[in-house]
């Protein structure tokens, strides 16, 4: 990928440029920006030349950021979503851009090639844009996985904002109000999911990750009520699946049922089909 003022600043003339166009070398994907022949096409690819055409005041933002980064319950690889300070009007088709006053250095850097926004104004946008707060919840917390100071950035970006002055904004601050800041983050959607599951039913929030001495090793409960001896393991078969892992579980599984603790299993059919058979097996046993 190349913007025309990329070639010209390598020293290629108008002429050079036509002819490699006529020629078909050179294919224009957005106004004045081309690919080169046979480069193999991916989104990868459409957002650098977005970019291009947008500009150095643009960065990736909102879905399209959100997936670069890797974030939880976010696909969006048919997306391309960008945010500047220009004031561009002619938006090729396939492309949302949006616009804001300021884009600071805080607020958008670079990921590879790519110029996008950092984790914190991405979960903003994102709320803006995704009007599942679960959705924006599960990236939240796989955001938070990858970075320990994050909850505080949050918060401070938040307090400077008052809660107004950018869409998304409010749907951050209140994941972060119902949100036990010292809690470990979940280890995937699934987990994000049982806990907004468990917190809609009134069930005391438990502590996630908790780590129990078993056999001279620790083992890890996902949500744990510690003084009831109850936890809460949700089993996903893509992650526990193959020899080894189920193995493993087996393992794990028979040390726990040597403990005083009651451990109850959920699947992810059971969230999806059958939510009330986790929340009456859970009150059961804290009962």
């Amino acid at each position: 990928m190349l913007s025309r003022q990329q070639a010209l600043e390598a020293g290629l003339g108008v002429g050079a440029i036509q002819h490699r166009l006529n020629s078909g070398d050179w294919q224009g994907v957005y106004p004045r920006v081309y690919r080169m022949r046979g480069a193999s096409v991916s989104w990868e690819q459409k957002l650098m030349a977005a970019s291009l055409w947008a500009g150095p005041e643009a960065a990736i933002s909102h879905r399209s950021a959100a997936a670069l980064w890797k974030l939880d319950g976010i696909d969006a690889k048919d997306i391309v979503e960008l945010t500047t300070t220009g004031s561009r009007n002619d938006v090729p088709g396939g492309l949302t851009l949006h616009r804001t006053k300021i884009l600071t250095p805080s607020d958008a850097g670079w990921l590879g090639p790519l110029k996008v926004t950092g984790l914190v104004r991405t979960l903003i946008d994102l709320g803006a844009v995704v009007p599942d707060p679960a959705v924006v919840e599960a990236a939240m917390e796989s955001a938070l996985r990858r970075d320990e100071q994050l909850f505080d950035r949050m918060k401070e970006r938040l307090d400077v904002l008052g809660g107004h002055g950018r869409r998304g904004a409010g749907m951050l601050g209140e994941l972060l109000a119902l949100r036990d800041p010292d809690a470990a983050p979940t280890e995937g959607m699934f987990e994000t999911l049982i806990e907004r599951l468990l917190r809609k039913a009134g069930i005391e929030m438990p502590v996630r990750q908790y780590e129990v001495q078993v056999n001279g090793r620790l083992v890890r409960l996902d949500f744990a009520w510690v003084k009831r001896r109850v936890a809460l393991e949700p089993r996903g078969f893509w992650c526990h699946s193959g020899r080894r892992k189920f193995q493993s579980d087996i393992d794990r599984a028979n040390d726990l049922a040597l403990t005083r603790w009651l451990i109850i299993y959920a699947t992810w059919e059971d969230l999806v089909r059958r939510p009330g058979k986790i929340l009456s097996q859970l009150e059961d046993a804290l009962a």
